[in-house]
């Protein structure tokens, strides 16, 4: 695992070094976490590492990640997302998530966009963000095409979910909170549920004269299920 780090963190500081020096647009980044808990759901039993590449400027956002734990024959993702900053409180944004058994030999099956087969989701959503001095955002996503559909007939789920997050900075780390809950019954919940609640602060972590590494701690809870986690993530980039 030390020899799978090490190699991580030199790739992230090598692809760094050299977008910053073609176009700052360009960004790479590498979490490593304790767990990987998502909407109040959990993905994994073992800590993992979560590569990301991507482009962004003022208006646009064009993002690669990937997800991978530390365990054999276990639940992967690749996701795909094109964010668009369509006003200044309001963003829109379109993600493919596409789950794999990335088990050795195991195929993917990536070209398959068959709806009543295909390992890809499609997710609209928006983030609002309404107030100019209050550090409030609302979120909605609703799954509309893919792998969120009934076992049985294998028509849409058409899954949604709606959060409000309040995230403020402060001097030495940035705190946040956040509640998500489904408007019906789908992927989240077989109700009209709340799924999703959490407390997180963030803290830079000196490493080197110029350089700090953020680290976050979040504490969550899905009401519906009643499950708790606490989840520690570390940021290179």
């Amino acid at each position: 695992m030390k020899k799978l780090l090490l190699t991580a963190l030199f790739l992230t500081i090598l692809l760094n070094v050299k977008a910053q020096l073609n176009d700052s647009c360009f960004y790479t980044q590498v979490d490593l976490a304790n767990r990987w808990i998502w909407r109040g759901v959990s993905y994994s039993e073992a800590p993992l590492l979560q590569p990301s590449l991507g482009y962004a400027n003022d208006k646009l956002n064009i993002l690669i990640w990937g997800s991978y734990p530390f365990e054999r024959r276990t639940y992967s993702e690749i996701d795909f997302t094109l964010e668009y900053q369509l006003f200044p409180k309001l963003k829109l944004g379109l993600t493919d998530f596409f789950g794999i058994n990335d088990s050795a030999g195991a195929k993917h099956d990536f070209f398959n966009v068959e709806r009543k087969t295909t390992m890809h989701m499609l997710d609209a959503y928006l983030i609002y963000a309404p107030f100019k001095n209050i550090p409030v955002s609302f979120l909605y996503s609703l799954w509309f095409w893919g792998a969120d559909r009934k076992a049985i007939t294998l028509e849409q789920n058409y899954s949604s979910y709606l959060e409000v997050k309040y995230e403020k900075e402060f001097n030495l780390f940035k705190a946040s909170a956040f509640a998500g809950m489904t408007t019906g019954k789908g992927f989240y919940a077989d109700k009209a549920a709340l799924v999703n609640v959490g407390l997180g602060l963030t803290k830079n972590i000196p490493a080197g004269k110029s350089h700090e590494i953020p680290i976050r701690v979040e504490f969550l809870v899905n009401p519906e299920l009643q499950n708790t986690y606490i989840n520690a993530i570390i940021t290179l980039k």
